[in-house]
């Protein structure tokens, strides 16, 4: 996928995420466990962390470093992150969440195609190299990272699982 087409998948993805989001209120994002034990809350924790590990590694793949994640089991990361942000309100992770969205967002406009396309020596386990493109090809069922938990959430509340409510 090219630069632009990835932009806008990406905005695509997230304005269906925000969509969903604003249409709950906030003791709604903190009540649900969605995904195991993580609530809407530590959902949107985890995608901002990611959202600025993605950023900082177009840089890491540019500079032809490696990324961590590339060999490593990103659950840990995850937990981390989650349980690093918990004391933290609805409206910080709200606004951290949408901050490091317009920031990866800018960061990859900002790039020329060659950047966009740069190839480093290292490879994902299926023996691809690492661009900074690759790093924004994580699919699930066609969705990407944002639109994933987009649709957890969404299945979440139109399953028997939830009683609570169907918007």
């Amino acid at each position: 996928m090219n630069k632009e087409k990835t932009l806008e998948f990406l905005k695509e993805e997230h304005a269906k995420l925000d969509f969903i989001i604003n249409s709950l209120n906030q003791e709604e994002l903190v009540q649900y466990h969605i995904v195991k034990a993580w609530t809407i809350k530590d959902i949107l924790a985890h995608l901002a962390a990611w959202n600025k590990e993605l950023t900082k590694s177009i840089g890491l793949v540019l500079e032809k470093k490696d990324v961590w994640f590339r060999t490593k089991n990103e659950e840990e990361f995850n937990k981390i992150q989650v349980v690093l942000r918990k004391p933290r309100s609805v409206i910080e992770i709200l606004d951290e969440w949408e901050n490091s969205f317009t920031k990866m967002i800018e960061k990859i406009e900002s790039l020329s195609e060659e950047e966009w396309n740069f190839s480093s020596e290292f490879k994902w386990k299926d023996g691809h190299y690492v661009t900074v493109k690759s790093l924004f090809g994580y699919r699930k069922r066609e969705y990407g990272h944002e639109g994933w938990h987009a649709f957890q959430i969404e299945d979440y509340f139109e399953s028997d699982r939830c009683t609570c409510r169907v918007y």
